[in-house]
């Protein structure tokens, strides 16, 4: 027992003295490590190293070089950002939503915040001042028309000057219409010899331009007739008789297939006619619809100014050529009077045809997603704008072979959608702002912007840019011929009235339908 405490006690007594010596050395190394790293530090005149390393830049040569400069301008001498916020239709967002990412990468010190809303709705936000934005750029300029009366109304200067709108890009308003229907409303029009126009036959079939004891009618009847009564009433000897269907290329429509001629018992089974607008308040083109319905119950196409039908038979006449707008600026003043003289019984004739309808749809490219989701039995035709229908007629074509046709029907009289842009200054925009607003401007009507418009469905804004000239893999226009799509078709025009007149059609058609 003695002899292993004693061992015991050798052991700690080693492992002591040679943790000790451990412990001695290691601070020994680290003092010296110390002093020599504080004796090179000095030596070198307090500096960690002998030269600091030059900063590393990924440089844009074509910025480098000026060509960035000329594209986004100066930049802010303070090295900020500007923002610019725009506000513009939701049926441009495709086509917003890339060239803004594009512009972001040549601009960086340009920040583009888009907002995607449409109509009257925006424009009345904007009045609020709820809404600010640097820029707005809404489908048409009767939108631009509306707010610009309404602010002057209000609070005399308007924000904008809407003589210096630019285009963005041209679209024109159509009708996407089922084949079978199609074939019915070509042979009523054809013997139709009302006078009344397009829009208020199609839109408000068996609907009288007077219409009696409203007062009396339910609610639920305020709505158009039917397809059936529509077609007896205008050709009451000639009721349709099946005939076998034809392939060949019909020189006038260019369709390759025409399917029989729907018989009598079909047309019932259609019951009402639903040829339908996207809501007026929230969509440029439901607006379009409804003032191209006022322009043909106050001035029926046999009223209108010799000028203007020899205006429209002198560029039919000539050879087709891309691009032609016939403007309606002859029939001006005959329409703003006449208006003026039957706005209380066109608002009658309105609620007689609309009141009992269902709810619009908010925008034309739900409408238009809608009659290919919901068919026929819901929606006979719908008023749209051009560049939305390329989708639904790619989708279409997926399922042609267990579909009925669809077709583009371009009206005449039309409104050519210009999607135009203006600076919105309310007092608050700077001069950097305004420039920058300015160069994303230019930016959206340069050429390869406008390419990228057409690929989406647009047609150029700028006269430079013809659709031809785009390779039929990326044109639309081509792709679609067969549908009805057309390119050198040209369009008529009805004249454009101001603000007020926008406004009062507004008022009218909230009044008649009890809608917002």
């Amino acid at each position: 027992m003695e002899y292993r405490v004693a061992a015991n006690r050798k052991r700690d007594e080693r492992r002591s003295r040679k943790t000790t010596l451990g412990l001695t050395i290691r601070d020994i190394v680290i003092s010296s490590g110390l002093l020599a790293l504080f004796a090179a530090f000095f030596a070198r005149g307090g500096r960690l190293v002998y030269e600091l390393p030059k900063p590393t830049r990924l440089v844009d040569v074509q910025l480098a070089s000026g060509a960035g400069s000329e594209l986004c301008g100066p930049a802010p001498p303070d090295g900020s950002s500007v923002i610019v916020e725009m506000v513009y239709s939701s049926d441009k967002r495709a086509w917003i939503d890339e060239a803004a990412t594009r512009f972001a990468k040549a601009c960086p010190k340009i920040q583009i915040k888009a907002i995607a809303e449409g109509g009257i709705e925006a424009a009345d936000a904007m009045l609020k001042g709820e809404v600010k934005p640097t820029i707005w750029s809404p489908a048409d300029d009767l939108v631009l028309r509306y707010l610009d009366g309404r602010w002057r109304e209000s609070r005399g200067r308007s924000p904008f000057d809407i003589t210096k709108q630019v285009s963005l890009a041209r679209s024109p308003l159509v009708v996407l219409i089922w084949e079978d229907r199609l074939e019915v409303l070509e042979a009523i029009l054809e013997k139709n010899k009302n006078g009344e126009g397009l829009w208020m036959d199609a839109m408000c079939p068996g609907v009288p331009r007077d219409p009696q004891n409203l007062e009396e009618m339910a609610l639920e009847d305020m709505v158009p007739g039917t397809w059936s009564d529509w077609y007896g009433s205008v050709v009451p000897a000639a009721l349709p008789q099946p005939r076998p269907a034809a392939r060949r290329l019909e020189k006038t429509t260019k369709r390759a297939y025409i399917a029989p001629f729907p018989t009598a018992d079909e047309m019932k089974r259609w019951g009402r006619a639903k040829l339908v607008h996207p809501s007026p308040t929230r969509s440029a083109e439901g607006l379009a619809a409804l003032y191209l319905m006022a322009y043909d119950y106050a001035l029926p196409p046999n009223d209108r100014p010799a000028a203007l039908k020899e205006r429209i038979k002198e560029a039919v006449g000539q050879p087709a050529k891309e691009g032609v707008v016939v403007r309606g600026d002859p029939a001006e003043a005959d329409f703003a009077r006449s208006f003026e003289e039957r706005r209380e019984p066109f608002q009658r004739w309105l609620k007689r045809c609309e009141a009992g309808a269902p709810p619009p749809t908010p925008t034309a490219p739900l409408l238009t997603d809608a009659i290919f989701d919901l068919g026929a039995s819901r929606y006979d035709a719908v008023v749209t704008q051009e560049q939305l229908v390329f989708e639904i007629l790619q989708r279409f074509d997926t399922n042609a072979d267990v579909m009925e046709e669809l077709r583009v029907v371009y009206p005449q009289p039309t409104l050519v959608n210009e999607h135009p842009v203006v600076v919105f200054d309310d007092g608050q925009i700077t001069a950097e702002q305004r420039a920058a607003a300015e160069k994303w401007i230019s930016y959206l009507r340069s050429p390869e912007m406008q390419k990228l418009a057409v690929k989406l469905g647009f047609r150029p804004a700028t006269p430079e840019l013809k659709l031809r000239s785009i390779e039929d893999s990326e044109n639309p226009f081509f792709k679609f011929r067969r549908y009805g799509v057309e390119i050198d078709t040209p369009f008529v025009e009805a004249p454009r009235l101001d603000g007020k007149f926008v406004a009062d059609l507004v008022r009218a058609w909230r009044d008649a339908t009890g809608r917002h």
